[in-house]
């Protein structure tokens, strides 16, 4: 059914508009507070003063986006895809190497990150794959299609090596539940997970093999007690990777993972102390959250963001600079415009009247989730430290122009929605 009313950039959902404004516009804040120098003459040579110019051009590309047909985006959805992987090829041989990742391309003072706009380009060809004609997620050579589509980038980025944008990128195997994809996966993928971290807390394999074999006869006999049915094929493809799962562990946590990965995942478990290397950044974090207390000390104050104690503090590390000087209502609040904004994405993408808008919702959700929570854990203590950006208030060009345009596109789908495009 087609609509004949015209639809502009001011039909975009407004709710979703103001929670990315307020964002960003909180992290700029956030980035003076933590970067401010009186010395510092010129505005553009500042973090903040970079930041805001980028959020500028930012509505440039929103606009781009709103003279782009849909039904272009669409149909070009596989090239685009394309040009993300040989972009993440040609980073590996004429990329520049910062940070200890050969990450970026550099054109004079100014750097691009691919691997952000990459996850855009994925998303873009996940939905053209999956509303192909006669594709079924549910059917495994599908399934493994799909999955493909998504792990090549994964393994391009591995190599550079940035390992928190992959894991975010694994973020998208979540898109497949909503189509119809067994829970039996996710659960899988959760054990492996499960005995990956208890293998290396506990270093015993024999125990955790045995263990494995026990959980998985307790697991025939409650279903067999449930369903008079016990499904032999299943429980040993499940059992034998659960085996190989913990004799690989080792293997690969001291011969693939590097030393200081080791050391982060190891901090984590509580199995190694180190305030003073791996761990100075975790143990700064947490000092200036905790210190913050309910109402934070206030702006360009703070005893760990002014005595610059926290490397980087206005990139993956942002959320310290809030806790310290808004303390926890300010952190509250934060979390709460991401709880919002998720919540209202999953609301649009549901009443997507087309699979493939529906599709680019969900991948933005899941992406966006993924940055949030694994951004906030790692501040935390929870999870081990990794390179990943907070969503429109960590410092970056790539990351704002990047979450900028795959919101704004699927808002644009959104506006669209009644459309036959």
């Amino acid at each position: 059914m087609k609509n004949s009313r015209k639809v502009s950039m001011f039909d975009y959902d407004w709710i979703s508009v103001l929670l990315f404004n307020l964002l960003v516009l909180i992290g700029i804040v956030s980035i003076y507070s933590a970067t401010y120098n009186e010395t510092q003459n010129h505005i553009l040579q500042t973090f903040y003063g970079k930041q805001a110019l980028w959020f500028a051009f930012s509505y440039v590309l929103v606009v781009g986006i709103s003279l782009i047909p849909l039904k272009n985006i669409k149909n070009n959805a596989s090239i685009l895809y394309l040009i993300g992987v040989v972009l993440l090829i040609l980073i590996l041989l004429i990329g520049v190497n910062i940070n200890g990742n050969k990450s970026w391309f550099r054109f004079g003072n100014f750097s691009i990150q691919p691997a952000e706009f990459v996850k855009l380009l994925t998303v873009l060809g996940l939905a053209k794959l999956l509303t192909e004609p006669e594709f079924k997620i549910t059917n495994f050579k599908n399934l493994l299609q799909a999955s493909t589509l998504i792990l090549v980038p994964v393994l391009l980025i591995l190599l550079q090596p940035d390992l928190g944008s992959a894991i975010v990128f694994l973020s998208l195997f979540l898109v497949f539940y909503r189509d119809g994809v067994s829970i039996f996966y996710y659960l899988l993928s959760i054990l492996i997970i499960a005995l990956f971290i208890t293998t290396i807390y506990l270093g015993q394999q024999e125990i955790l093999i045995i263990g494995s074999i026990f959980i998985f006869i307790l697991f025939n006999a409650l279903t067999y007690f449930i369903s008079k049915k016990i499904f032999w094929l299943q429980t040993f493809f499940v059992l034998s990777l659960s085996i190989l799962t913990v004799l690989g562990t080792n293997f690969i946590f001291k011969k693939i993972l590097k030393p200081h990965q080791r050391n982060r995942i190891e901090i984590v478990l509580g199995k190694k102390k180190d305030d003073k290397g791996t761990g100075y950044n975790l143990k700064q974090a947490l000092i200036a959250i905790g210190s913050g207390g309910l109402y934070g000390k206030g702006l360009l104050k703070g005893s760990q963001t002014k005595g610059d104690y926290i490397p980087e503090q206005h990139t993956d590390w942002i959320l310290t600079v809030i806790g310290e000087q808004w303390g926890f209502l300010g952190t509250l609040t934060v979390v709460l415009l991401y709880t919002f904004l998720l919540i209202r994405l999953i609301f649009l993408a549901e009443r997507q009247k087309q699979k493939f808008s529906r599709i680019v919702g969900y991948g933005l959700v899941f992406i966006l989730f993924a940055h949030y929570a694994l951004n906030m854990l790692m501040v935390l203590g929870l999870f081990p430290t990794i390179g990943i950006p907070l969503p429109f208030l960590s410092y970056g060009g790539s990351s704002l122009w990047a979450f900028t345009l795959l919101l704004f596109i699927f808002l644009k789908f959104d506006a669209h929605r009644v459309e036959d495009w």
